[in-house]
């Protein structure tokens, strides 16, 4: 096992944590400042990062890690804020959906001022490259958020910039008065608010076609993007000319109807073995998992190494790089390994 960690503190994680339950290895530590309801459902939240941060650039993300009943759960979100005020307080601020059934986010509505937790360095290409051209940017709901500190963050406005915001009614519009604010003070700034309760979806799409600009940014769900971006493309506008974001794991798209795109992979533990057909666009612990199997894990997302098991037979693909691993015999980690090819491994 240890020839499969990239560092030797990853092996004595374990007994770390017992002294210092919320140390993390290349993650940094951040305190709560403070804790606001900005939006309906939206929770603001400022947080002041260790001096070993590195800092970011607007439009980036962030993974956010808490401990949760003695286990590490982590979740990615975009940064707000302009990077000035990281510059001259070491503050990053963060607006999240808060939702009632999920997993994580109830987690952040139980936090206080002056709690502790961990973050990543930022990361992400969604970041505003070439403020020379006129530039359209087009968000949905939280979508918001990576936006709207690339428009805070923005110092010098060198060409026509506009925000199209498509909201559920005003309320619902997260970061608004900082962006009505910036209207304001740059006559190059353009914001249209798109309500979804007087504006059809129809209308909307249609109404794209009076903002022309050299280059354009779109942020929200994927269903919406992908109409936005067709929509776009119908206008004559290159894919190259449109940029958006898109979270999380990089995966392979695959139709998991199609008993193609099922690869068989059998678990050995404790004695006995289960036989599951996992997707290859989804990980090994969540195909483990779906097939009733209850692996060791915390992270999920290759930190914590809790989830390391034995591949006896069979190819992986590592999920964050793409790399392939050898046929044979070695240590993987589950959350971040897919299926290629028919597997074996003892859990």
């Amino acid at each position: 096992m240890l020839g499969n960690q990239p560092a030797f503190i990853l092996y004595i994680l374990p007994l770390i944590n017992v002294l210092w339950p919320d140390y993390l290895p290349n993650a940094f530590s951040a305190k709560v400042i403070s804790l606001e309801q900005k939006a309906q459902g939206m929770l603001y939240i400022k947080l002041k990062v260790s001096k070993r941060w590195p800092g970011f650039s607007g439009g980036q993300h962030i993974d956010l890690f808490l401990i949760n009943n003695g286990r590490i759960v982590t979740r990615t979100f975009s940064l707000c804020s302009p990077v000035s005020r990281w510059q001259s307080h070491r503050e990053i601020h963060l607006c999240c959906k808060v939702q009632h059934n999920g997993s994580f986010t109830p987690l952040l509505a139980g936090l206080a001022v002056n709690d502790r937790l961990n973050v990543s360095k930022a990361r992400g290409d969604f970041v505003w490259a070439n403020s020379q051209q006129s530039t359209t940017f087009i968000a949905a709901g939280s979508g918001i958020t990576p936006i709207a500190a690339m428009l805070l963050s923005q110092r010098h406005w060198l060409a026509p910039v506009t925000l199209i915001y498509r909201v559920k009614t005003a309320e619902n519009a997260a970061l608004l008065p900082e962006l009505q604010a910036l209207a304001k003070q740059h006559k190059q700034f353009s914001l249209f608010i798109s309500d979804s309760a007087v504006e059809s979806a129809e209308r909307f799409i249609d109404s794209l076609a009076h903002f022309q600009s050299d280059q354009y940014y779109l942020c929200g769900p994927p269903a919406f993007m992908q109409i936005v971006r067709h929509q776009l493309n119908m206008f004559n506008i290159q894919d190259d000319c449109i940029f958006q974001e898109q979270f999380g794991l990089s995966v392979i798209r695959v139709d998991e109807k199609n008993a193609e795109d099922l690869v068989q992979a059998t678990f050995f533990h404790a004695g006995t073995n289960r036989v599951a057909h996992i997707a290859k666009g989804v990980s090994l612990l969540q195909g483990a998992e779906d097939s009733g199997l209850s692996p060791r894990f915390a992270c999920r997302m290759g930190v914590c190494f809790q989830c390391v098991c034995q591949k006896v037979t069979g190819q992986v693909r590592d999920m964050r790089t793409g790399i392939l691993s050898g046929h044979g015999e070695e240590q993987i980690q589950l959350c971040v390994s897919q299926p290629v090819t028919e597997l074996v491994v003892k859990l």
